[in-house]
């Protein structure tokens, strides 16, 4: 029987970076939210695995082959499923498509399994995975630690329209944490003032101090992602970095001086919510 499945994309509404560690990533303090923009995966039984996507440019040992690796070797279930995923969500923009597609394919994995793993084993596979997979088990709205495996849901949602502009760029993650230099890091005091506000459920006073320390490095690396901003900025919107970028998000709706400018320089547009 065929299985359809939406993979959310998400943004980060603040990201910032803290001490490194021993093994030589950076903790991090990020808050995330899900976002209703999708690519949608399909499953249907096979008499053995095949991966396939609707992008040419992903790479074969990617998100998804690996989830059905780890969850193959880890419950001893051979996964002969034909798995399509029609991606949507543009890779290199921060906006965690292929976390996504991994956190998807575990749960719906373990679902047509008889439920093997718990939800506790589901999080350390997706930990092994990537950073994001352990958000993307849970969605909705989060606070992320560590380097991204320590996922604190919060009881509230940002209900708020938004949009996004991806300037047909794709970004490292790996590139931009290696220009990192201890004058960017953020102290713990500086990060108790941010929970504090999440907690307190001072959202909008949230979104006015927020930061995304990788952002800021990744608009000084790639001159299109702060034409974007300055775009953002002179017709009245406030433009958030996603991850490392290069996408770029705003609140509210677009107008159509920004959807021309959008056309004529080819970037892309997704109305949306998060949700």
């Amino acid at each position: 029987m065929e299985e359809i499945i939406k993979s959310p994309a998400k943004v980060n509404l603040g990201l910032w970076v803290l001490e490194k560690r021993a093994d030589n990533y950076h903790n991090i303090y990020t808050v995330i939210h899900t976002v209703a923009l999708y690519d949608v995966i399909t499953i249907k039984p096979s008499y053995k695995l095949k991966i396939e996507f609707t992008n040419p440019n992903i790479p074969e040992e990617n998100t998804v082959s690996k989830a059905v690796r780890i969850f193959e070797e880890t419950t001893g279930i051979a996964q002969n499923y034909h798995i399509i995923v029609q991606k949507v969500i543009p890779t290199g923009s921060g906006l965690g498509g292929g976390s996504s597609n991994a956190a998807a394919i575990l749960k719906k994995l373990n679902q047509l399994s008889g439920n093997p793993l718990s939800e506790e084993e589901l999080n350390k596979l997706a930990v092994y995975i990537g950073a994001d997979v352990p958000f993307f088990l849970k969605e909705g709205m989060a606070i992320a630690e560590g380097i991204g495996d320590k996922i604190t849901k919060l009881p509230v949602k940002l209900e708020k329209e938004i949009f996004i502009i991806y300037p047909d760029l794709e970004v490292k993650t790996s590139e931009i944490y290696s220009r990192i230099t201890t004058d960017m890091l953020t102290t713990k005091e500086q990060i108790n003032i941010i929970d504090n506000l999440l907690k307190e459920n001072r959202l909008e006073e949230f979104l006015q101090r927020t930061e995304n320390i990788l952002g800021n490095i990744s608009k000084e690396m790639f001159p299109v992602i702060n034409e974007v901003l300055n775009t953002l900025e002179f017709l009245g919107f406030k433009g958030y970095i996603t991850g490392s970028g290069s996408a770029v998000f705003a609140f509210g709706r677009p107008d159509k001086r920004l959807e021309d400018i959008c056309r004529g320089r080819n970037w892309k547009l997704f109305k949306t919510r998060l949700t």
